[in-house]
């Protein structure tokens, strides 16, 4: 251990006091005071120590009632636990790593754990100590930045950046399982003028609206997007030619919900093309999106 000086100048070892204090206090309070939740457990995970840090960020009254807890219990995902522990086996240290916690409340935390396994002379493993800091305010602006980049701001659907990365992964599965993908390109008819007439936050409102109609109108599986401006694309997944009865009934919800809009008179109306891709056509997925297109600005050109 490296001598530490005093304040009257004179060195100290190991035990020898400091303005009265061992350092064996010192650590007692530096354990007790450091802002950061430190804890020992035994080998097979029982929690033998915590700070007053740990236990308020798990929630706990006291100390004394986290104690004798299984660190295990204390993981929202138990193979979390089990591969920190491979970790471990094979380096003796972890550091940094990641994972979910579930405080005494009930509330879920996510935390960054670094932990070293401590051996006697022999190297048996007698004790794990390490360190938790509470990370769960920065995971959530990671996710919400994350989220940001990939949704749509006013409608909360994915952007037109997302679909460029979905297509790809879903006609990778279609392929592998033979599925086809249905494909709607949906535009709202006369936008320009309910923007012009009514202003841009009437006719903002009214996209939300068409938005929530399709979340509530598609399977789970399916992908809405909003393509841009006032134009919306729709991935329907393992759809068998099933295109034209969705369409039908989106169609029927939008006028069902819109068509007594209190301050637009001009009737909210969507132009819906369909397109369909099979695996064993090799079309690209890109020709769809393309015929889907065309076919909506036919079906613009339809009478009412």
């Amino acid at each position: 251990m490296i001598a530490m000086r005093t304040d009257q100048g004179r060195t100290e070892g190991p035990g020898q006091p400091a303005n009265g204090r061992s350092l064996e206090d010192r650590y007692q309070a530096l354990f007790k005071n450091v802002p950061v939740g430190l804890y020992i457990t035994t080998p097979d995970g029982t929690i033998q120590d915590a700070n007053p840090a740990l236990t308020q960020m798990l929630g706990y009254p006291d100390k004394a009632s986290l104690l004798g807890k299984r660190a295990s219990d204390l993981y929202v995902d138990p193979q979390d636990r089990e591969r920190e522990q491979d970790l471990l086996d094979d380096a003796q240290v972890v550091s940094d790593y990641e994972t979910q916690l579930v405080r005494l409340d009930g509330r879920l935390i996510w935390v960054r754990d670094t932990c070293r396994a401590v051996r006697d002379a022999s190297g048996t493993i007698i004790s794990y100590e390490g360190s938790l800091q509470d990370i769960t305010a920065e995971r959530e602006a990671q996710e919400e930045l994350a989220h940001m980049a990939q949704h749509d701001p006013l409608t909360g659907l994915y952007n037109r950046y997302t679909l460029r990365n979905l297509l790809g992964s879903e006609v990778e599965r279609a392929r592998r399982y033979d599925h086809p993908i249905g494909v709607l390109m949906i535009d709202v008819n006369r936008f320009k003028e309910i923007n012009d007439q009514y202003g841009h936050a009437h006719g903002d409102r009214i996209l939300v609206a068409v938005a929530e109609i399709l979340r509530e109108t598609l399977r789970e599986s399916d992908i809405p997007v909003r393509y841009g401006g006032d134009e919306f694309l729709v991935l329907l997944i393992e759809t068998n030619g099933e295109t034209e009865v969705v369409r039908q009934r989106i169609r029927r919800e939008v006028s069902r919900r819109l068509r007594n809009d209190p301050i637009c008179r001009i009737p909210v109306r969507l132009a819906i093309g369909a397109a369909h891709w099979a695996p064993e056509s090799g079309e690209p997925i890109e020709s769809v999106l393309s015929r889907a297109d065309l076919d909506m600005y036919a079906d613009k050109r339809r009478p009412l």
